[in-house]
């Protein structure tokens, strides 16, 4: 390696630790920004009245805002799948509507829907790096690779887990058909770089200004044998509710597709506030990203009845499909890693089983089934699950993450 080499290898690095710097400041401001968009809306407005059906009209008044806002600049985010196969088809990301994206991902979290913020940013980071592609000099030969640190650095940011954004993003997918990408030491470097500089450069930002630290840790652990004997079980469970996430998703795309075919955009996002709003007026744990509503289960789940908990958690993956697919576009991270506590918080009241285990094993088993990635899961779960349970972390998310592929596998090899 020459000397010429090793200076152009530094420059970049250089360059990785300041696009993962740039990428954890957009997601402070835009995490935020949401913040005060929903307290505004949540707290400090109603705070002065006290009106029960107050969900209800926010969400419809959001449906409606967000339709004709739509409408009018054409600026849809897309979910981090959607970004993925647009660049994988198309060797590029649009990057013209970046600001009006930002606003499209920023509305249907201030008024309530059942979304993470990961999606939204994703498709702006992307799209970010494409613009750098097209208008600096050496990048452009490299904006594959400043695609993939850019997804890194904002999943890292967003969840405030670096190993998460590196599992996520390397990890093959079990489900794929395609031979698996060589990993050269470059990239990997240049990948560990940028996260590191995105979650260096959020603490600094939250120890200054103050935000979100990731979601809360749920401790308490009491794990016996009888928990153990339930571990598959409850792995399974998961995987089922990640089962209904599927074909939820599936039923309610066709349906919205159908609405925004017929009677337009509008019409559609407006019909997702009206149910977020309904759903959001009697059951409240259902609305939101779910963050806080993990703490809020985990310090107040003796407060609940067992089939509260377990309702709330799988009406709220029925409604994050139903948010999604009407319009409200955003990620599931979140809602899914809510809906996976409080079934099992449920599920352990129930049974007399540990809270902490029973809500690690099934939302392990559930993510398992919509990431298809378990590595990346339990790097995920870590921030939330103590380390003793890693191995049963694990499991679920591996049993989760082969038994759909290989029932679709079967299903497609009968077509044949």
């Amino acid at each position: 390696m020459t000397k010429r080499t090793v200076a152009n290898n530094f420059l970049y690095y250089i360059f990785c630790g300041f696009s993962g710097a740039v990428t954890s400041l957009i997601v402070w401001l835009f995490l935020k920004l949401m913040g005060l968009g929903i307290g505004l809306v949540w707290d400090t407005i109603p705070s002065n009245f006290d009106f029960k059906f107050y969900p209800i009209i926010v969400c419809t008044a959001g449906g409606i805002i967000l339709g004709i806002w739509q409408k009018l600049t054409n600026a849809v985010p897309d979910e981090l799948d959607e970004v993925m196969k647009k660049v994988k088809k198309d060797k590029f990301y649009p990057y013209n509507k970046v600001l009006l994206l930002c606003i499209s991902a920023l509305l249907p979290l201030v008024f309530g829907g059942s979304l993470g913020p990961e999606a939204g940013l994703t498709g702006v980071i992307v799209g970010l790096c494409y613009w750098a592609g097209s208008h600096m000099k050496d990048a452009k030969s490299k904006i594959p690779e400043l695609m993939q640190i850019g997804i890194s650095a904002t999943l890292s940011a967003v969840f405030y887990a670096p190993l998460f954004g590196l599992a996520s993003v390397n990890e093959e997918r079990l489900d794929s058909e395609e031979k698996p990408t060589d990993i050269r030491s470059t990239k990997l470097i240049s990948n560990i770089i940028a996260v590191l500089f995105a979650a260096g450069t959020l603490f600094l930002l939250n120890s200054i200004f103050g935000g979100s630290m990731g979601l809360p840790r749920l401790g308490g652990y009491n794990i016996t044998n009888f928990e153990r004997l339930w571990g598959i079980p409850l792995a399974l469970l998961g995987a089922v509710c990640g089962f209904l996430f599927i074909i939820s998703s599936k039923i309610f795309g066709k349906f919205f597709a159908l609405i925004q075919g017929k009677l337009g955009i509008i019409i559609s996002t407006t019909l997702g506030g009206i149910i977020l709003g309904v759903m959001g007026t009697y059951l409240p744990l259902t609305m939101f990203s779910g963050e806080e509503s993990i703490t809020v289960v985990k310090e107040s789940f003796a407060e609940f009845a067992p089939c509260i908990l377990i309702i709330s958690g799988v009406l709220k993956l029925v409604l994050t499909n139903i948010c999604i697919k009407s319009g409200w576009k955003g990620g599931h991270f979140f809602p899914v890693i809510f809906c996976g506590v409080s079934i099992g918080y449920g599920v352990a009241m129930l049974g007399g089983l540990d809270t902490a285990f029973c809500a690690a094993v099934v939302t392990a088993g559930l993510l398992g089934v919509t990431m298809k990635k378990p590595l990346a899961v339990t790097m995920l779960l870590l921030l939330c699950f103590d380390a003793r349970v890693i191995p049963w972390i694990l499991l679920a998310a591996f049993l989760g993450s082969i038994i759909p592929t290989k029932i679709f596998g079967n299903n497609k090899k009968k077509a044949k």
